[in-house]
């Protein structure tokens, strides 16, 4: 593998690269190309397409010799135990039905437009949720006359994820009682329903289990007297019978969605009656719908296809995963493409209200096929089962090794709006953690561990569920999670790359600093000071890998960087700038070891008792910018790489993030094929290619990626102070189109075709001098 040379700017015309100073931005490609098409029905619940607006969302499918459904999510509706659950389900029936075995038919996730359209034996229908208001669309042109008969169906609830169910809650939370029912209304001419939580929360006995019940008037809780659900209504259809029925050509049914806590059901009936009572214009909607998605894609992309394929080949993407739960197309690099643009059209789907996408399937959870029967799980007439409407693996908790990696790759495709969720979730529940930290260890500051709870609690460390109080000195045996707490740290370095990012001064101000304080404050006070005056970070675990651990090479490495991107912006008040450079002085030097006589990152200054599949020895590169290509260390990261604790883990995919470091090291190759590795990961549980595979985590699988994302993006280009690197990790048999944000509010595009950047740009212009271009790498 030849390594990239580094070429200076005044020598790129020799090779024959054109840098365009014009200053307007390039006009985004033609994503449809990544568009997922079936040719046939589906034959169950496990065959949906997402679509979605950023608060509500809904699994589309089409059922052969059967009918059309919209499985029903929003962002905020909350069980009494943080469960998200589907707000419903509809079933539209035609007549005649046009998704008849034999019969022409086609559906399209149209990535561009965010809808799915379906054109079926004459009859075409496009579904969408409105990019600017609550309220999904299922409009039905027909040729000729149907009958369309519109009504939701409902499921047993279940009472909570089992994951959430162990031996720490209270019996007055988890008491065996029957759950409450969804319950249908007929009213005005339209169906609505709702489902409501009632008194029920287990917030009360979250605070309790840590010693805090004052914090519950301080902190809202975020489950009690939930009420969501959805209204049908249609100008083309009325109420006969408990359905909403009609005949004609032209139908465009609406369903409404609204959360609201609230005791009183008739509150939320109001409300979404007054929700729903406002005009729609469909046409216009659709046009306004149009200019939100085209202002979205317009933003970022990145589109690559492999040059060494036949070009018949080139962008042929399948529908559907092989029986083998794999995807086999020959063009490894559109399908990587693929992957990263429907990634983040997924997010967009699921980041636009209160709560953070779900890294174990989000909003898009599903009925799965399984091969045996789970609790709940329904029997299909081919012997396979399948799960529940509500169900998700690992239930409620955000993990944050998986929650991240959702959200670091949204900087550099510019889409600041969906990273809001993500960290108004860990500002708003600061104060708990305040409180947790002060009743349990006894100082000030706020810890984050690695599993948390949507109220802020947490549940899942020790054997008894709390953490242990171990004294610096004192001997200590470890458990998953007991002293895993730079999820605080990486949340820190999330908040200040956005700030350099979008110069969001009010974000840096009254979110980051604040924050940053409480987090810096817990490790100031937590961890005694050696002789020679450094932090000794002991008793401490380098993430859930090592479990007996000093100075741990990721807090390590997060305490330097965090600390030198506060002090690089400016951040805080005098004193704040003071006491962050006196903490710096203070933080010991991140770790490295000695392998056949080079120097390696080592995962922590003393490490021992290994339980899982993580290489802390690689977090001081991403996500802490402490060694890499653009810091003029990528032969550490590369012989860390090679001698790395874990090697495809997780078979290269879910929350690794190997494809990440060797993007990181310069090395094309590597991460090229780990990225076509893991994207070729599908399942043989649902249909949709693109959501991953259960286990270890849920489907889809977020996280899976999101790391992906990340990696492909360092691909492309990375930065450190004063410096941008143009392709250090490209490979030549690539080509590719991109355009990428970066620090400072810069954004760099440019294209490579057959080896060679053959056009590239920043704007704005005065920050070309920092780029150092990489020409794509040939693999020997």
């Amino acid at each position: 593998m030849n390594k990239s040379t580094l070429l200076p700017i005044a020598l790129l015309t020799l090779f024959g690269t054109l840098f365009v100073t014009r200053n307007e931005a390039n006009a985004a490609p033609d994503l449809s190309r990544y568009n997922v098409i079936w040719h046939t029905p589906s034959k169950d619940a496990s065959g949906v397409m997402p679509i979605g607006n950023g608060d509500i969302a809904a699994g589309v499918y089409a059922i052969e010799n059967g009918d059309l459904y919209l499985l029903l999510a929003k962002n905020d509706a909350y069980s009494y135990m943080g469960d998200i659950f589907k707000t419903g389900r509809v079933c539209i029936s035609l007549d005649p039905s046009p998704f008849q075995m034999g019969k022409s038919f086609r559906q399209t996730l149209d990535l561009t437009t965010s809808s799915v359209h379906i054109e079926a034996a004459g009859t075409e229908l496009r579904i969408w949720a409105d990019a600017n208001r609550p309220v999904y669309h299922v409009e039905i042109h027909s040729p000729n006359e149907m009958t369309v008969t519109a009504q939701p169906e409902f499921w047993k609830r279940i009472d909570h994820c089992p994951y959430n169910v162990i031996k720490t809650y209270s019996a007055g939370v988890v008491d065996g009682a029957e759950p409450p029912k969804d319950v249908l209304c007929e009213r005005n001419g339209h169906l609505l329903w709702y489902y409501t939580v009632g008194a029920r929360s287990v917030y009360p006995d979250d605070l309790k289990f840590y010693g805090i019940e004052n914090m519950a008037s301080h902190f809202a809780d975020p489950f009690r007297f939930n009420i969501f659900g959805n209204l049908l209504e249609s100008p083309q259809l009325t109420l006969q019978n408990g359905a909403l029925t009609g005949h004609g050509k032209y139908f465009d049914l609406r369903i409404h969605a609204l959360t609201l806590q609230t005791p009183d059901t008739n509150q939320w009936i109001s409300a979404i009656e007054k929700l729903a009572a406002q005009p729609i214009n469909t046409a216009k909607d659709w046009k306004k719908h149009l200019a939100w998605w085209n202002a979205f894609w317009e933003r970022s992309w990145i589109v690559a296809s492999d040059n060494t394929v036949p070009a018949y080949q080139q962008e042929k993407l399948e529908g559907e995963p092989g029986p083998d739960g794999k995807r086999h197309e020959p063009d490894g690099a559109a399908l990587v493409s693929q992957s990263y643009n429907v990634f983040r059209f997924l997010m967009a789907c699921q980041s636009r209200n209160r709560v953070q996408v779900k890294f174990n399937g989000g909003l898009f959870t599903q009925p799965l096929r399984v091969n045996k029967a789970r609790p709940f799980a329904a029997p299909q007439l081919d012997g396979s089962w399948l799960t529940h409407e509500d169900d998700r693996s690992w239930g409620r908790r955000f993990t944050y090794q998986n929650q991240r990696l959702l959200y670091w790759p949204l900087l550099a495709s510019g889409d600041f709006d969906l990273m809001q969720p993500f960290f108004n979730y860990y500002w708003n529940v600061l104060p708990v953690r305040q409180a947790v930290t002060k009743a349990w260890f006894g100082h000030a500051g706020a810890y984050f561990r690695e599993n948390i709870e949507p109220d802020g609690a947490e549940r899942d460390c020790s054997h008894d569920g709390k953490p242990p109080k171990t004294k610096p000195g004192e001997k200590y045996e470890g458990w998953y999670h007991d002293y895993y707490f730079t999820s605080g740290l990486e949340t820190t370095a999330m908040m200040a790359d956005y700030v350099s990012f979008s110069g969001d001064t009010r974000f840096r101000d009254q979110v980051l600093v604040p924050f940053a304080r409480e987090v810096l404050l817990f490790y100031d006070r937590h961890y005694p000071r050696t002789s020679n005056g450094k932090l000794r970070l002991e008793p401490a675990q380098a993430l859930e890998t090592w479990w007996v651990a000093v100075n741990p090479a990721p807090d390590i490495a997060g305490l330097q960087f965090v600390l030198d991107e506060l002090l690089a912006l400016k951040a805080g008040n005098a004193q704040d700038q003071e006491t962050w450079q006196k903490f710096r002085r203070e933080i010991p030097t991140i770790p490295l070891r000695t392998i056949q006589g080079r120097q390696a990152i080592a995962p922590a200054e003393i490490f021992s008792k290994q339980h899982n599949a993580e290489n802390a020895e690689l977090y001081p590169v991403f996500p802490f910018r402490c060694f890499g290509m653009a810091l003029g260390s990528s032969d550490m990261v590369d012989w860390t790489l090679r001698h790395r604790t874990s090697r495809g883990s997780n078979d290269q995919g879910c929350w690794t993030q190997d494809q990440i470091q060797w993007a990181c090291a310069g090395n094309a190759a590597e991460a090229a094929e780990g990225l076509t590795h893991r994207f070729r990961t599908a399942s043989t549980m649902c249909r949709f290619p693109l959501y991953g595979k259960e286990s270890p985590d849920s489907c889809p699988d977020f996280d899976h990626f999101g790391s992906g994302a990340v990696a492909l993006q360092r691909m492309l280009v990375q930065e450190s102070p004063g410096k941008i690197l143009l392709l250090p990790a490209w490979p030549a048999a690539w080509n590719t189109d991109f355009k990428l944000h970066l620090s400072g509010g810069a954004v760099i595009s440019g294209t490579v075709k057959y080896g060679k950047l053959i056009r590239w740009q920043i704007v704005p212009s005065s920050r070309k001098d920092e780029v150092i271009v990489s020409q794509p790498q040939t693999t020997i």
